[in-house]
């Protein structure tokens, strides 16, 4: 075999190499990166709150405990390390309401969004995508 045709049959070789690589991951390994992540992930990527006990505006008590859904991570691990803003910012946002603000329909769904808000003013790596009540107590 000459030196031409040696070369003309590793061009040949390496073009189809390249052709099936980029065929491989077009199909079989481009849809796995965008799928959605899966529910065991999703729960790893979750924050729970301190439950807390304090004062709601009018003299009632509340005791509550927040689970805080980031969206990878990263911002599940900052959530961890602002363990003492998050719950600052919990009582902060509870100490201005009244147990009929919570109470009223809608009012849980209020207080989330007022929690969410209040803790992603100060996260820098993203922000909560969720926030749920794992339990609540009025008095």
């Amino acid at each position: 075999m000459n030196l031409r045709n040696r070369s003309f049959l590793i061009i040949g070789i390496a073009a189809v190499i390249l052709v099936g690589g980029a065929a491989a991951y077009q199909f079989m390994i481009k849809p796995g990166l965008n799928a959605p992540p899966s529910a065991a992930m999703l729960q790893s990527w979750q924050f729970q709150g301190d439950k807390l006990t304090t004062n709601l505006q009018g003299g009632n008590i509340i005791q509550i405990q927040f689970t805080f859904q980031a969206p990878n991570a990263t911002v599940a691990a900052e959530l961890t390390s602002r363990a003492s803003q998050v719950d600052d910012a919990v009582m902060s946002v509870l100490h201005g309401l009244t147990a009929s603000q919570i109470d009223q329909p809608g009012g849980y769904k209020e207080l989330k969004s007022l929690v969410k808000n209040h803790v992603n003013s100060f996260l820098d790596t993203g922000k909560v995508s969720q926030v749920y009540i794992d339990n609540a107590i009025i008095q």
